[in-house]
Parts: structure tokens; sequence; C-alpha cells
């Protein structure tokens, strides 16, 4: 035993112990003992004998490693990386083995360092005569290689080691250097040229030297030829496919043999004589030149990226976004526009989002140079000006957000104030009627409250870790706390925001944009109304008003300009504001306008479902009020100063020429779309729940294509999803801790003087969702107030939709620009451009104004319908 050794480092018991475990085995001479790529479940020690290693090459042929004596190891490699053996071994003489199986290995490994420290020695060792015998290995094929290639009829030794360095040669050219009549020929007369040339698989006229045999090929040509020689043998196969009209072929050599400005220069003086079949090898041969050589020549780049379209977009996208990344040093204005405009083109088939953005990124850049033409009297009229600086202005609005800006100081303090609240309300005495959970729930509540105010972490991770609150402090079951995701409710709204991003990457809005646009006067009331209209029929379509805001404001924007409204003028604020109101702050007069209305109803609403038509239905004289009211402040207080330039209908067709036919994504969101609002609206006639109607169109979308993994995961807002679940659970944890009756009597006492009449309650209702908003803004401060304001709403026998529609209309109010998402997404998707803050606040102010004055215009309507009793 002392010869094995694996077991030095081991006692004579240990040793015992370890031998009694192992399997014994004999082998003859030639015996096989293991295969190379078989799989390996132990290893072996040698005890008599030997053992010889062979590696096998690819054409079959075996190559010895090593042979090894008694007392060493073997077949380990497989056990340590798990995968096939690498080497077949084979008794050498009479063998006797010690095999030990995986779980013997691993507990060697684990509880003897001698051992482990054994194995690495052994890898390293293995290690280093491996790489010696491959070698080793790797000298003697290549002897034997040159040996056979010599064998070859010394005619063929030339020419065969010319076309190791290029991709491929026409077989006409090596017949016309052989002086041979044809391939076939050639080959009976010498057969083992076979192993080192053969027709291209797609094209039997090229020949080309099998992978295999280039590199060996290669060495040998090294030590036959020079550098010149091998230009000169490059420069005459490029000549022959020239010659013959080949000239794709041509240009692939070059482009394999890295000669960029060969290759520029023969497509430059053969481009008229350019063929499809040339342009598809082209395209692959250009995709490899180096940028600073292909953007140098624009029209060579642009007649690249346009047969992209057609033959490879992707690689066409690609390139075209370096180009873009380096404009400022390669193209003028007028350049970069026409790249826009094929970008778009590339991009429109498989990604229609992004091909709006390159075109609009044209119109914008369009517009800028127009301006810079002060006397030009056919500025070119673009629209919709999708900001490429969405991330700048998505930044911009979450820093002005902010009530209180994120430092230390500030995030200690809250989070000492959240910890005292919980701290508080869990150990003090109950009072107000609330029980022990009662107390503890309102302690957490408060806490939840001072995060969503301060917006320290996000607010989602706020209500997950409020509901594993209730259940570790033992006030619910799981089961309630997480009770709002079983909701239908939740499920439809999942199904909402999936139908809006589907909508938003589909790219349909925005050339119905154009449509709408385009059936309304050029003069400026007349875009005011086509803005206004486009607006309110797009706002069913999208559940969110930011993005809403986003698409209509730069659109708004872009038409001031075409009109030669200065920015911030009234002209150029009158239609921004129109454009932020008619698109943003419509959502409450629909039910799929924001899912924030699902979300406010679906905490109120219990088993009463509301269809889509019936919330229309009652909303409809609030919707008229509020448009013919804040259309009139837009037409009064926003006239410009100076006549508008009338905008040209040509221009509009213009773009939509530039859009193209529908893509099949957009027929089928136009088709899957329709499909579920019309069911939507008819609910009543039907009784399909809204969720299960939902959940059909979201399953054509992920069928189809047009909901793929990308869109799932970033175009629905999944975090908000997570929030509203636990809003939902909150209302039902209110309910059963008896917390919501206790908010009923604490909020009425101080609401009994506005309880004697509706308009006084209502008007109530919104001043303070109003005040609320200063503090507390977005879904928090909708559940906060629908939760402490239903009870009272129930005691006036006013129907849960009232009270739902007012607070929805009263908690996005924007007399500060802190309070409003939507306002702020506004502002800077014109990179604050379109009106100043101060027109915004005026606005503000008559939004605020218009809210209540339709409340008290629809309490005769609602009490007429029997909403308020």
């Amino acid at each position: 035993m002392n010869q094995i050794e694996m077991l030095h480092g081991l006692s004579k018991v240990e040793q015992a112990r370890l031998l009694g475990k192992l399997e014994r085995i004999s082998y003859q001479n030639g015996e096989t003992v293991f295969e190379q790529g078989a799989a390996g479940d132990s290893m072996y020690v040698i005890q008599s004998g030997k053992i010889e290693l062979f590696t096998q090459g690819p054409d079959g042929r075996r190559f010895s490693l090593v042979v090894l004596a008694p007392g060493e190891a073997f077949g380990e490699m497989a056990l340590l990386t798990g995968e096939a053996r690498t080497a077949t071994a084979i008794a050498v003489g009479e063998t006797v083995l010690m095999r030990i199986d995986a779980e013997t290995f691993i507990e060697l490994v684990n509880e003897k360092t001698s051992i482990s420290a054994y194995f690495i020695r052994l890898l390293s060792k293995r290690l280093v005569q491996t790489n010696h015998n491959l070698q080793d290995a790797k000298e003697e094929r290549a002897r034997q290689f040159a040996a056979e290639f010599r064998v070859l009829d010394p005619t063929w030794h030339k020419v065969i080691l010319r076309c190791a360095h290029v991709p491929y040669v026409s077989k006409r050219l090596i017949l016309r250097e052989l002086n041979i009549p044809t391939w076939e020929e050639g080959l009976r007369a010498n057969p083992s040229v076979g192993n080192y040339v053969k027709p291209v698989e797609e094209n039997a006229q090229l020949l080309a030297v099998l992978p295999g045999a280039r590199s060996k090929l290669i060495e040998l040509y090294g030590a036959t030829s020079d550098a010149e020689g091998r230009q000169a043998w490059m420069e005459t196969v490029v000549a022959d496919f020239v010659q013959h009209g080949e000239i794709g072929h041509g240009a692939y050599v070059l482009a394999y043999a890295e000669k960029w400005e060969n290759l520029i220069g023969l497509i430059r003086q053969k481009r008229d004589q350019l063929e499809r079949v040339d342009w598809n090898i082209i395209i692959s041969a250009l995709a490899q030149c180096p940028e600073e050589l292909l953007f140098c020549d624009f029209s060579l780049l642009l007649a690249f990226l346009q047969e992209c379209v057609k033959e490879n977009p992707e690689l066409g996208i690609a390139k075209l976004d370096a180009a873009l990344g380096l404009r400022t040093r390669y193209f003028s204005d007028d350049q970069t526009i026409a790249l826009y405009r094929i970008g778009a083109e590339l991009c429109r088939q498989h990604h229609p989002a992004k091909s709006l953005e390159y075109l609009n990124a044209a119109m914008g850049l369009s517009q800028q140079t127009a301006a810079a033409a002060a006397n030009d009297e056919n500025r070119t009229f673009f629209l919709a000006k999708l900001s490429l600086d969405g991330m700048k202005r998505n930044g911009l609005v979450d820093a002005a957000g902010k009530l209180f800006a994120k430092n230390k100081l500030v995030t200690s303090l809250s989070v000492l104030m959240a910890i005292g609240c919980i701290v508080f309300f869990s150990q003090s005495a109950p009072f107000g009627g609330l029980s022990h959970q009662g107390m503890a729930f309102i302690g957490v509540a408060i806490a939840a409250v001072i995060f969503w105010i301060l917006n320290i972490i996000p607010d989602f991770i706020v209500a997950l870790f409020m509901a594993m609150y209730w259940v570790m402090d033992g006030l619910v079951k799981p089961e309630v706390a997480l009770s709002g995701y079983a909701s239908p409710v939740w499920l439809y709204m999942l199904f909402i925001l999936a139908l809006g991003a589907a909508i938003t990457k589909s790219g349909i809005l925005y050339r119905l944009s154009l449509y709408a646009l385009k059936a309304f006067p050029s003069h400026y009331r007349g875009q005011l109304w086509g803005i206004t209209v486009s607006g309110l029929l797009l706002n069913p379509l999208i559940p969110s008003s930011s993005a809403k805001a986003t698409l209509g404001v730069p659109i708004a924007q872009t038409i001031s300009e075409s009109m030669g409204f200065a920015d911030r003028s009234k002209g150029a604020a009158g239609l921004g504001l129109a454009a932020m109101i008619f698109y943003g702050f419509m959502a409450p007069f629909v039910l799929t306008g924001s899912y924030t209305n699902v979300m406010a109803y679906g905490l109120v609403a219990g088993d009463s479902t509301l269809s889509w038509f019936q919330w229309l239905w009652y909303a409809l004289p609030a919707f008229v009020v509020f448009t013919i009211g804040m259309l009139a402040v837009i037409l009064i207080f926003f006239k410009p100063k100076a006549p508008a330039r009338p905008i040209t209908k040509e221009v509009i067709d213009d773009q939509i020429r530039i859009l193209g036919a529908l893509t099949r994504e957009e027929k089928i969101t136009i088709a899957v779309t329709l499909a579920c609002i019309v069911p939507l609206m008819l609910q009543p006639l039907h009784g399909i729940d809204n969720a299960w109607v939902m959940l059909m169109g979201f399953a054509v979308f992920v069928i189809t294509g047009v909901l793929d993994a990308k869109t799932l995961k970033s175009g629905i807002d999944w975090p908000f999803l997570l929030f509203i679940g636990i809003a939902f659970s909150f209302a039902e944890v209110a309910t059963q801790l008896g917390v919501a009756d206790v908010m009923a009597q604490a909020t009425s006492e101080y609401m009994a003087p506005f309880m004697t009449s509706p308009y006084l309650f209502l008007i109530a209702v919104s001043l303070l969702s109003f005040l609320v908003t200063l503090i507390i803004r977005d879904d928090p401060a909708v559940i906060l107030l629908v939760m402490s304001m239903l009870p009272l709403a129930q005691k006036m026998e006013i129907h849960p939709w009232v009270l739902v529609f007012v607070i929805l209309l009263s908690t996005d109010p924007f007399f500060f620009s802190y309070q409003s998402p939507t306002y702020l997404t506004a502002y800077y998707s014109t990179e604050e451009r379109s009106f100043t803050h101060k027109q915004g606040q005026f606005i503000a102010v008559c939004y605020a104004i218009m809210v209540l004055v339709l409340i008290i215009a629809c309490v005769p309507f609602w009490q007429m319908i029997g909403l308020i009793q």
C-alpha cells in the first residue's frame, strides 16, 4: 500500500478502512477500462499492472497521452467536473485496479485534507503532462498532414495552398490554373484532392478549402511562399469574379482579406452593375468594414442600410445605431435626417415603437433646420416629436415630484417616526372603540403613509412589508392579507395594463393621432379642436395618464412650432395645455382611461360590478361640462396675439405615407382592442365579468406575439400591480378588524357640517382631496380618501361610484408642480418649451374650479338616475 501516493498521510487504520470500501477489478492486456466520451461515475487507483491513456482525434485516430504505473490514480476528472471522460483507458498487461465510486470520492475529499492536497498535485501534474503530450500530438499530426499532402500530384500543391488564403474561388479559375477540362476529371485523376478542397454547398461553381485543413495548409504555405504571392493570388481571384460579373463574390474576398479600401472602391466603381444576389453578399462584407471608412462614404452607407431593410433589418439597425452615435463627427443635419428615416423603415416591421422614435427624431431635427432659415416660407410641418430623451425627462419628473429632498436626516427621521407609530399603537391601550388588533393596524398604516409621503422606498415595497406585518403580528391570516391578488378586479387590472402595453408597442396611437389632426382645419382653433378630439378618442385606449400626456403634448408642441409660435407663447401654451388636459386629465370619465379608476372602484364595489358603458353614462354630463369649460378657458385666455401660419395637409399625408400600410401588429391590436372594448360596453347584456373578457384579449396578444416576453416584463407596471393587490387587501383587513367603522365615526364628527346636503358633502370631499394631495399623492391618496369617505357616503345614500369619481377628479391637481406626475410628464416632455409653470398654475386653478362646477351641475342628474337618494 505504500506505493499508493493517495494514501500517504492517512493512518494505518484509515488506510485499512478505506481499502475495505474499494472494489478490486482485474483487466487483461488490451482490455478497455472506459472510453473517451463516456459518463464517469468513478475513478481508479492502479494496484498492479499499467494503464495507458489515449485521446481520439476527429479523424478517429488515437494518440497516446501517458502510461500510468502502479500506485497512480486516474479517471478523477469526470468526478471533479461532472463531464464525460476526456480519454480512453486501456490495460497494459494484466492489471488490477481499485475502483472508488463518487460517494466515497466526495467523502475522501471533504474529510481528508491530505487526499485533497494529493488531487491538487495530481491535477497540476496531469495538466503539464497533457499539454506536453498534446503539443507532441499536434506536431505529429502536422508531420503526418505534410507527408500526406506531399504525396498529392505536385501540380495541385500550389493551387490548393493558395486557396487556403481566400474564402472561396471560382471553379473556372482552378480549371484554368490546372489546365484541366472539368473538375470531375481532375478528381478522378487525383481522388485525394477531395480531402482538401470541395465545392461550396450553396453554390457548386465555387470551391473552398475544408475548414479542418485550412489552418494546416496556411502553415505549410507560410513555409513556401511570401506575402506578395498571397496578395497576387487574392487579386487574381477578385479579378476573375469581377470579370464574370460576380461582383458580390469579389467584394466578399476583399472583406475576408480585410482590404477595406479596395472593397469600397470596387463597390463605388461597380454600383450600377450590382444585382440582388451581389447585394446579399455585399451586406455581409460591409458589416465587417471599419466604421471610420464606411461612415465617410454616406451614399454607400445609405445604400447598405436600404438593402438591409429588405434582407437583414437587425444588422441594419445595429450599424445605424453606431452611425447615429457618431453623427456629429461624420454627418450633416440633412444626412442625419436621412438616417433617421431609413431607421424608421428598418424598424417598422418588428420594432414599431423604435420606428416611431426614429421617424419623430427626423421630424424634430427637420424642424430645427427649418427654424434656422428665417425667410423660408415653406417650412415643413412635421408631427409628433416623441422625445428621445425619455430617461432624462423621467429623471426630471422624479426629482420634481418629491415633496422633500431625500437625504440622510429626512430618511432617519422618517424611519424613527414610522417605528414610533408602530410601537405606540401596538403597546398603548385601545381607544376610540379600536381593538388591540385594530390599534396595531392603525400604527403600521400610519407608518406606511409616512414612507409614501417621503417616497424613501418604492410604494409597493412598503405595501408588501405592511401585509407581512399583518400576518406576523397575528392580525389576519395570510389568505386575508393577500386576498387582493385573488380578486377578479386585480386580474382585470393586469389584463388592461397588458392591453395598454400592446397598444403602445404597436404604435397605432400615433397613426390615429395623425388621422384625427388631418380631419380638422389647419388654423389654430381647428388644430385645438383636433387635439381635443384626438385626446378624447384615445383616452380609453391607454390606461396611463402620464403615457398619454407624453404622446399628446409633444404633438401639440410640434404643431405650434409649425404655426410659427414662439416657445411658451400664448399660442404654444394653449395647444400644449389643451393636449395635457385632454390627453392626460380625462381618464376619470371612462372606465379604461386609467388603471387607477379600476383600483379605486375595486376598493368599494364588493360584489357590485360596473360596466364600461355604465361608467360612461354616469360621467357623461360631467364630461360635457368639463370639456366645454376647459376648452372655453383655453380659447379665451390663450388666444394667440399674432395670426398662426396655417398647416398644409400634404405634410400630414407624407407622414402617414412614411408609416406605410398597417403592420400585422397594428391590425391585430385594432382587432383585439375592439373585440375587448365592445364586450366591456355591452357587459350588462352578456353578463361576463370584465376580467375574463380582457383575459381573452391578453391571450390573443401573447399567442400572436404582439406581446412578447420583453414587453410583458417592461411594458406592464408590475410594481403597481404588487402595490394594488395589497391595497385591495387593505380594505378587507380594515373591515375585519373594525377599523373601517371607527374611521367612519372619527371622520363623521369633522364632516358632520357638510353631511346635510349631497352638494356640500361632495364639494367638501373634493376640497379635502385637493388638500390631501399637498402631502400624499397618487394611488396612496386615492386609497386613503376612498376608505375614509366611503362610510359617510353610504350614510348619505350616495352611490360608491359618485364618491370614487369625485375623488379621482380631485386627486391629480397641479397647483404645485410636485403634486401631479401627469403634469410633470407633460411639462418635461417638450423640454420645458411648451408652457411655463405660471401658465400651468393658471390652468390648475381653472381645473379645480371646473371640478367643483361639474359636481354642482351633475348632482341633479345623479339624483335623477338614482345614484344619490
